[in-house]
């Protein structure tokens, strides 16, 4: 009877085995597969019909069609757009503003991040939680304020004006996902750069930042994504055409009386490219960073 009975289960075992099979994997698999591609197909949707709303006449973005005609097509949104010269000069301070807040971010918070990680100072874990409090309210709330410092400073309607600005939104999470990896790092590899007569600056840069590259490319991009899409920084410090960036600039499209959808469109897609082709240039980067345990600092 006892054998019996140990025999059972076994069979059991064996059967949810080969029901597990390759055959059943595969037809599971191709499942889960249509799901996912559905659900994403549905979220892609927006941009497909703001894809197409830009190649199309203004007609056909009011009509029930959802596809335009072939003499529907044409490239006039492109071409209106591009050679608006204020629409020139808004990318040309989207990519100054935020190259500058990306690498000033960067500096400061590698610099940062490698102090409260491998430092213990007076104040350390009161400076850590300052960071973290940063990030508990929204920043509409020390807009008005933080505009009234930088026109003491004279810093409105200035590069240097926004690009601090946008460090400040940007630097407290990148300081954080950045400890996160330093602390991940082993002291014994800055001990023996110790012994063998490396300085704190050559330990940071030959040893902290090769092996912290994929937090450093995660915490960059979300600080370009944060500074490249920025709109209500812009709105109060930036007061001309000299100093405001892309997502300011769709505002030139539109009028008192009317809205050029199909312009606006464009334009919001052409905004969109630099950060998709970056995201798409460092994506092997970025899924590391996310994966490899940086945000256990947090």
């Amino acid at each position: 009877m006892a054998v019996e009975t140990d025999s059972e289960p076994t069979n059991l075992v064996q059967r949810f085995d080969e029901w597990l099979g390759e055959e059943v994997s595969l037809r599971v698999g191709i499942v889960i597969y249509v799901a996912l591609a559905l659900y994403f197909g549905f979220l892609l949707l927006p941009i497909f019909n703001l894809i197409i709303a830009t190649v199309s006449e203004q007609s056909v973005m009011y009509s029930s069609q959802l596809l335009p005609s072939l003499g529907e097509f044409t490239l006039q949104n492109y071409m209106t757009v591009l050679t608006r010269g204020e629409f020139q000069r808004y990318a040309i301070n989207s990519i100054i503003v935020a190259t500058s807040t990306t690498g000033l971010t960067l500096i400061l918070g590698v610099l940062a991040a490698y102090a409260l990680s491998k430092f213990e100072f007076p104040g350390r874990n009161v400076l850590l939680l300052g960071y973290l409090a940063t990030q508990m309210l929204p920043w509409v709330l020390v807009l008005i304020p933080f505009f009234l410092v930088m026109f003491s400073l004279g810093l409105v309607n200035t590069y240097l004006g926004i690009v601090l600005a946008h460090t400040a939104f940007a630097l407290p999470f990148a300081v954080w996902l950045l400890k996160g990896y330093f602390d991940n790092i082993p002291d014994s590899l800055a001990d023996a750069g110790k012994m063998d007569g490396c300085s704190q600056i050559d330990i940071l840069t030959r040893i902290m930042l090769p092996l912290s590259l994929p937090g450093i490319t995660v915490a960059g991009f979300y600080t370009f994504v944060l500074s490249w899409n920025d709109y209500l920084a812009i709105s109060v410090l930036s007061q001309t055409a000299v100093t405001r960036t892309l997502p300011f600039g769709l505002q030139l499209f539109q009028s008192q009386n009317q809205v050029n959808w199909g312009l606006v469109l464009t334009a919001a897609f052409l905004t969109m490219i630099p950060v998709v082709v970056l995201f798409a240039l460092i994506q092997n980067r970025l899924v590391e960073g996310l994966a490899s345990g940086g945000l256990k600092g947090m």
